[in-house]
């Protein structure tokens, strides 16, 4: 994976900011305690979901239970996922690439929320491929101090 990072276009302008480090998305990426998804099918409005997930080789590996979310999901299609902060944002949007039982993820979702994962019971992980990420930090009560770094990123694979 390639990373191309740079400033982020606010308000039809690049933004005149300090620019994040990548260490501090990707911390945020795997510390988050769910993902908000969204993904829309063309029969219907698209919808967002809370979901548990991690971040795992530069991929979000989400833990998708509604049908109504894995029906609206089809492979390489588009997916957009939101970290819960409004203050501390990150944005990921990629593409829907498959599924993934790794051992490996299963063991980091396991450790993350204090679960024991059965593949066979709820199915293997649905992965996210990120193709850009765009993030921001703000400061005071709600934000009211503005923002204070932000970033973007398009991924090459």
């Amino acid at each position: 994976m390639t990373l191309r990072g740079g400033p982020l276009t606010m308000y039809g302008h690049p933004a005149d900011l300090d620019l994040l480090e990548w260490a501090w998305v990707e911390g945020e990426l795997r510390a988050a305690d769910f993902y908000w998804i969204v993904a829309g099918a063309a029969d219907r409005p698209a919808a967002a979901r809370p979901v548990w997930g991690v971040w795992w080789d530069q991929r979000l590996l989400l833990s998708i239970g509604s049908p109504q979310v894995r029906a609206a999901m089809r492979d390489g299609g588009p997916v957009t996922v939101h970290l819960p902060s409004g203050l501390d944002v990150v944005i990921v949007e990629g593409r829907l690439s498959g599924t993934s039982g790794d051992a490996g993820a299963v063991r980091r979702y396991d450790d993350k929320y204090d679960w024991v994962y059965d593949l066979d019971e709820y199915g293997p992980f649905t992965v996210v491929v990120p193709r850009k990420v765009m993030a921001w930090r703000s400061s005071g009560p709600a934000g009211r101090n503005g923002f204070t770094a932000a970033g973007r990123w398009t991924v090459d694979r």
